[in-house]
């Protein structure tokens, strides 16, 4: 069955989920009636959006998967199963329509409108049908191991099935779409069908939360499937599949994913932490009530024996230890309770084995003799030992030496004084009247001093008038457990654990105290803990994404900049013609996308800077706040104060960035009037939480301020800060990317963010930095010349599975003087090298390829022929290794798009240094 994350807020969570689905279908209401069908968003602006949005709603498919399948199978219902595999099949499907549109590159076979409309409408008819039929059956048990596997492999399999038969029978499926017409009758019957199916499945799931009123699951697949609903109806009616209504069908289905991936995340995460978190709780409590009743069974004055059913003792306490030491079990002869010396009387010892031996209780009293001078009176009770089935397996003696109370006293207080908790004895007007030597450790006072001590003098939170009233619940009460601080001697406070009892008869409060120091100080260290992953797997993921983007866009700019260049140096003569302004705008763009590429990729690498050194940036500062004054205004006032004695390793042109990321930011939050300060100087960080990574730090860093006195910064933005497209700025006056890009140079220079909002206004963002003791000697080197060299005929081949690419590259290295051939498959240029008489005289070749990759091409090359200089370029260098490139004979590493200039330097200066020898 689905299993009940029980909670006061479920009822609460379904009219949450009500409201939020009468907005979206207020809103789909308005949007259908607005004529967003004429609403065309261009080809090229539409597939990069449906492609993202397609991809995040299928990361959410697969995440909803993989938090169901790696959850324990006991945990998790076969209905909750299903819907998880559904949606596994339903993101391939997805992904299939994503790659399918039309303008889309080819999958197997030509994109298309029909194609990509086919692979919808089975994804949404999978969940559709899936969600249908688990709301019927919403009480399936668990599956085995084995049954979840089979389901998993029927789903795939059906998903695979439905994507053959798409990209392989395309033109023998029904016709859903006309271009110029738009959707066909079984299109639109079709959409109504899933329609149809989402709104009885949100019916059923709307009944079955209001009669459940505990289950929070319920309530949010009801949310899910009637936000699919509403987002089906947008696919009933458009004539272009790149209009308005596309585009928030698709947003609504992002939105159902959402719902559905938090209602699995209820039960798959949440619900077990839940449970665990009670089971912990429990085992706590019993043992903390095992433990008081051992610690009492062992500090109790009373002497207490337990022996078999021949009464040969098999434990005694200490009281009994202390009372008869010659007793002990080490004992070679076998002591019975049954005969002397523990029972001297021959007639108490007959009465004693009739009434035990036939399931009595006898009580008595015992005259022992200890030593030759003293004698001991005990009132002894001894017991049947019975198991949980009422068998008797031994008996218990519980004796009370009515001779000397005063020893059971100091016994009392011997084991007080052994326990790792402290103790107190306490009157009812709250005096201490007796303290352990563990509490007097702990509070740092002398046993002296705290007899006689107030509750209130030691108590860090409350004052006496809530002692005192403490105190008087209490005594109704009989017991209390809390936690609350206390005061130490030399004046810090230190949390505890307080347990009390009061006696009535005594009219004594018996306290015990523990130390919660260490276990508060673990709690905030696995929080913390908690937070770094959490941070580091986010990092990880949008690493992950926007490398494989930036990757595919750089073969595009590369393509794009490089023919404009070409075309402007080669092909117009007059610079002023308008041929040569629009070409110069194309190379602006591309440059400046090139640029926004760039600062995505900061925020992924990991590894130091090559460009990293020893820097004094006092002086740096100053050239910073030089060349930005004149944009900012006049009306807002720099004022800096910089320690030049101090040394850090970072990129210059890195540190350069973040500050002016950071400038540029405090000017936009201040407006026309105000004041920024920077500050450079040695910061004592004690505990800190950094800002960007989630790291505790502490130590002694070179602290870098930028502080402004403008808006500040809301709270609830403060943990988005460095997200990768997150601004609060308006739109079209920020990408971004400022604070992300930050994080990713933080993050090389092994570095920290400390960021403040003040209450008043205004706000600091403050850089920390390993302080490096000895400044730099060397002296930077000069920039390369920006000529262009020419080329003396030499071979060079160009290995490069993009033809745009390839080709520029080609004519930029021909026009140049060179020889160049040309291949696109990388295997095809092992097959050349070897039936080639004259190897070429220089390899430029891409690193990401089908079949081989760069690196492992240059491997291989240098097996052939030792010493042969080759060029590496790349659309994303994150996982290169930097180290590893001399070891495969690579001479220069280029990211994409490649600078003609740079590139024909790098291919001269190739040509003309001799390989180092190996």
């Amino acid at each position: 069955m689905i299993p009940a994350a029980t909670g006061p807020d479920a009822p609460s969570l379904l009219r949450q989920q009500l409201r939020l689905v009468l907005a979206l279908a207020l809103l789909a209401l308005v949007a259908l009636v607005l004529p967003l069908a004429a609403l065309e968003v261009p080809l090229v602006h539409y597939l990069p959006l449906h492609t993202a949005l397609e991809f995040i709603a299928i990361a959410a498919a697969f995440l909803v998967f993989a938090t169901v399948w790696h959850s324990p199978a006991r945990e998790v219902s076969a209905s909750l199963v299903l819907i998880a595999t559904a949606l596994f099949a339903a993101g391939w499907l997805d992904f299939g329509h994503a790659l399918s549109l039309k303008g889309m590159p080819t999958l197997v076979t030509p994109a298309s409108t029909e194609k990509g409309i086919a692979f919808w409408l089975l994804a949404r008819l999978l969940v559709a049908v899936t969600l249908l039929l688990v709301s019927g059956w919403p009480q399936l048990p668990p599956l085995t191991p084995w049954a979840r596997n089979v389901v998993l492999a029927g789903y795939a399999s059906l998903g695979l099935f439905l994507g053959w038969l798409v990209i392989t029978h395309e033109t023998a499926l029904p016709h859903t779409f006309v271009e110029g017409l738009g959707l066909t009758p079984f299109k639109w019957q079709l959409e109504c069908v899933i329609t149809t199916l989402l709104a009885l499945a949100a019916l059923r799931y709307f009944r079955l939360a209001r009669a459940s009123r505990g289950d929070a699951v319920l309530p949010l697949l009801f949310g899910a499937a009637a936000t699919a609903a509403l987002g089906e109806l947008f696919f009933t009616r458009y004539t272009a599949a790149n209009d308005g209504q596309n585009l928030l069908g698709h947003l609504y289905k992002f939105v159902s994913y959402g719902l559905l991936y938090r209602a699995l995340f209820v039960v798959t995460v949440r619900k077990p932490y839940q449970r665990l978190t009670q089971q912990a709780q429990a085992l706590a409590l019993a043992n903390e009530r095992l433990r008081t009743q051992a610690l009492a069974l062992q500090s109790t004055a009373t002497p207490v024996v337990v022996t078999d059913l021949h009464g040969r003792v098999r434990w005694r306490n200490r009281a009994s230890q202390a009372l008869l030491p010659t007793l002990s079990l080490e004992d070679s002869q076998v002591i019975s309770l049954f005969e002397a010396p523990a029972t001297p009387d021959p007639r108490q010892q007959q009465e004693l084995r009739a009434v035990v031996g036939a399931g009595g209780t006898w009580r008595g009293l015992v005259e022992l003799a200890i030593g030759a001078d003293r004698r001991v009176l005990l009132d002894r009770t001894v017991t049947p030992l019975r198991n949980d089935d009422g068998v008797v397996e031994g008996f218990v003696s519980v004796s009370e030496d009515i001779t000397e109370r005063l020893q059971v006293l100091s016994r009392h207080k011997r084991v007080l004084d052994t326990v790792l908790d402290g103790f107190w004895m306490v009157d009812t007007e709250g005096r201490l009247l007796e303290a352990n030597q563990a509490y007097a450790r702990m509070s740092g006072y002398p046993l002296v001093a705290l007899a006689g001590m107030h509750i209130s003098d030691l108590e860090a939170e409350e004052g006496v008038r809530d002692v005192r009233s403490h105190l008087a619940r209490i005594l109704v009460d009989g017991h209390d457990r809390f936690e609350t601080r206390h005061r130490h001697h030399d004046g810090h406070s230190f949390p505890v654990e307080v347990s009390v009892t009061y006696d009535p008869s005594s009219h004594r409060l018996y306290v015990f105290i523990r130390d919660s120091s260490e276990r508060q100080r673990a709690a905030a260290e696995k929080l913390d803990l908690e937070r770094q992953l959490q941070q580091s797997q986010k990092v990880q993921a949008l690493g992950q994404l926007t490398g494989g983007i930036a990757h595919d866009f750089n073969n595009v700019l590369a393509a794009v900049l490089g023919y404009a260049n070409l075309a402007l140096e080669r092909h117009v003569p007059d610079p002023q013609s308008k041929l040569a302004v629009y070409l110069r705008e194309v190379i602006a763009a591309s440059e400046r996308a090139r640029d926004l590429v760039a600062k995505m990729l900061t925020f992924t690498r990991i590894q130091t800077s090559a460009g990293a050194s020893v820097i004094a940036p006092a002086a740096l500062v100053r050239e910073v706040v030089a060349m930005l004054r004149p944009s900012i205004p006049s009306g807002i006032a720099i004022h800096s104060r910089l320690d030049e004695a101090l040394h850090i390793r970072i990129d210059p042109v890195e540190l350069n960035q973040m500050l002016v990321n950071l400038v540029i930011n405090a000017r936009d939050a201040i407006g026309a009037q105000g004041r920024i300060e920077i500050v450079l100087q040695r910061d004592e960080v004690q505990s800190a939480l950094c800002a960007a990574s989630q790291q505790r730090i502490a130590g002694r860093f070179v602290a870098l301020d930028v502080s402004d006195d403008g808006c500040g910064i809301a709270p609830e933005h403060l943990p988005r800060l460095f997200d990768p497209f997150f601004t609060t700025k308006d739109v079209g006056q920020g990408t971004g990317l400022g604070l992300s890009m930050v994080q990713g140079i933080l993050r090389r220079s092994n570095g920290y963010v400390l960021v403040q909002a003040r209450p008043e206004g205004g706000s600091r963002f403050r850089l920390l930095f390993p302080e490096v003791a000895v400044p730099p000697g060397a002296v930077a080197p000069s920039a390369p010349p920006d000529d262009h060299p020419v080329g003396a005929g030499q071979c060079i081949w160009v290995v490069d599975d993009e033809a745009a690419v390839a080709g520029y590259l080609g004519e930029l290295l021909a026009g140049a003087g060179y020889q160049v051939r040309l291949f696109g498959d990388p295997t095809h240029v092992l097959d050349a090298f070897a039936a080639e008489p004259d190897p070429p005289d220089l390899v430029l070749t891409d690193q990401t390829m089908a079949g081989l990759s760069g690196l492992a091409l240059a491997q291989q090359l240098q097996r052939l022929r030792p010493g042969l200089p080759i060029i590496l370029c790349t659309g994303y260098g994150g996982d290169i290794d930097h180290a590893e490139l001399p070891l495969r004979g690579i001479r220069h590493l280029f990211s994409k798009p490649v600078s003609a200039g740079q590139l024909l330097q790098a291919v001269a200066h190739a040509l003309a240094v001799p390989a180092a020898a190996p």
